[in-house]
């Protein structure tokens, strides 16, 4: 009986171990996931140009962002970029999102900033990034997208993209994928 009792002592240490790096993996996984679309945000900068500003500044707004996330994007504040340096803002209230639009020239809506009241139309010189857009939402010029096979890829709005004032590299527009027509 003892030994019974040690056996299944030692299965339920073992479970629980199991279970225990299962949900470290999870999270790391979701680390990295986060802090890769961080990346595609920094490196669509690359290949977009926003119109001439007189600012040092170049406001790159996030939308609710959250633990790796907004370390992520921490990484980015105080880069430079195109004569001008990064500065992230966040934006962690609803409220704050038409007071803070017309200040930004990115605005970065991940995951945790999805349930955050967007306005109808965002002024010329805005551009929206969001993390699995919906693909009825004209606004969004960029939408990073999980694949059925776990990869990461993005889609590219040219009108959005029209409608904001940037102009985007025909390099990454040939590596995006073309949003479907009849889509509004």
């Amino acid at each position: 009986m003892g030994q019974v009792k040690l056996a299944g002592k030692l299965m339920l240490q073992w479970g629980v171990g199991i279970l225990l790096c299962v949900h470290c993996l999870v999270a790391s996984a979701q680390a990295s996931e986060a802090g890769l679309r961080v990346a595609f945000v920094y490196n669509f900068l690359k290949f977009i140009e926003w119109p001439a500003s007189g600012s040092k500044h170049f406001r790159l707004c996030a939308l609710n962002a959250q633990d790796v996330t907004r370390q992520s994007l921490a990484q980015l504040d105080d880069k430079q970029y195109q004569q001008r340096r990064i500065q992230v803002v966040h934006i962690d209230s609803s409220s704050d999102v038409s007071l803070q639009l017309d200040t930004c020239q990115l605005l970065y809506v991940p995951y945790s900033g999805a349930d955050f009241q967007l306005p109808e139309s965002f002024p010329a010189g805005v551009l929206l990034i969001v993390d699995e857009a919906d693909a009825n939402d004209a606004r969004v010029g960029i939408s990073l997208q999980r694949t059925a096979d776990n990869r990461i890829e993005f889609v590219i709005n040219e009108k959005a993209i029209q409608h904001a004032g940037v102009k985007v590299s025909s390099q990454l527009l040939k590596l995006a994928k073309k949003r479907k027509e009849g889509v509004r």
